[in-house]
């Protein structure tokens, strides 16, 4: 018995995910579940480049703008709600659709999550910026010195330079002390029961980067800078507030950046955050690159994912 299909796309951010994803959605009978982990917040759809609601209804789009920016948000949460939408979906003979930049989120719905104590491992966000203030001194290869005294099995799976899965594993065993390895039967992800296929947009390098410099101006232009004064009144949650765009305007309305300066930041930091989206599914296995040419039309890219679907 074949097992029932979920299509996902992803790229890093302005690749041009939404307007392939709506150029599939007119050639498959597909809802779109967003795994996105900032168009989640209503009232930030300049900062988060969200759909409208017209467009997410008209595309049927799941987890956009459905939250107050004054809570908070996690994977744990995005699994939980995408478990919940996605029976209903085939249940109206539909293939869900995920369409979003956040690995952390599909990774954790595909393969689960460690448990622990009956929750999700939770992270921690001082352990973890040591962790990688470590790598940045020392480099990957220290820092999977340490997890081969904690967890040998492990270490044996992962290369010493993916600092970024040895910091999760040393994180894991610091919250939860016992070895990852030793908890790899708790995680109950989706990618068992489902045949899911994850297509990732693999743009060259240039073309991203003046294509994120693009989509920077044309958000200033479309009132990021009104947005950001309006969500700064409130106390924003910790998720919302990491938003690219909202520090950066802040700072401006605050009289610390120029607004050309705080136009370039964003580029910059957009930039960089590109960067570990492409390093993080660089190392995720079974993703199928999509290269991308900058004369490619959506239509042109959501031929080439068909094809293959």
């Amino acid at each position: 018995m074949s097992l029932l299909k979920i299509l996902t796309l992803s790229g890093p951010t302005a690749s041009g995910k939404t307007a392939v994803a709506s150029e599939i959605s007119k050639r498959l009978p597909v809802e779109i579940i967003s795994f996105d982990s900032m168009q989640v917040y209503r009232g930030m759809s300049v900062t988060t480049q969200a759909p409208s609601r017209q467009a997410a209804l008209k595309s049927k789009t799941h987890l956009v703008s459905f939250l107050r920016p004054t809570e908070e948000y996690n994977a744990a949460l995005f699994r939980k709600n995408a478990l919940a939408l996605i029976p209903k979906i085939l249940k109206k003979k539909k293939i869900p659709f995920l369409v979003g930049g956040t690995g952390l989120y599909l990774r954790a719905l595909l393969d689960g999550l460690f448990e622990s104590g009956g929750n999700a491992a939770p992270g921690d966000e001082k352990l973890r910026h040591k962790l990688v203030k470590e790598h940045e001194l020392h480099g990957a290869p220290y820092l999977h010195d340490q997890l081969k005294a904690v967890d040998e099995i492990l270490a044996k799976k992962i290369h010493p330079n993916d600092a970024r899965r040895i910091i999760r594993a040393l994180e894991v065993y610091a919250l939860t002390g016992r070895p990852m390895s030793g908890q790899m039967s708790n995680r109950k992800g989706i990618s068992g029961q489902y045949d899911c296929r994850v297509f990732f947009l693999n743009r060259d390098r240039a073309d991203l980067y003046a294509r994120v410099n693009r989509r920077v101006d044309k958000m200033f232009r479309a009132g990021l800078v009104a947005e950001v004064k309006k969500l700064i009144r409130r106390k924003l949650s910790k998720t919302a507030g990491m938003a690219l765009g909202v520090r950066e305007t802040a700072a401006y309305l605050q009289g610390e950046l120029t607004l050309r300066e705080a136009k370039e930041l964003l580029k910059k930091n957009t930039r960089n955050y590109a960067k570990r989206q492409i390093s993080w599914f660089r190392h995720e296995r079974d993703v199928q690159n999509i290269a991308v040419a900058a004369g490619d039309t959506a239509e042109d890219i959501a031929k080439k994912i068909l094809s293959r679907w």
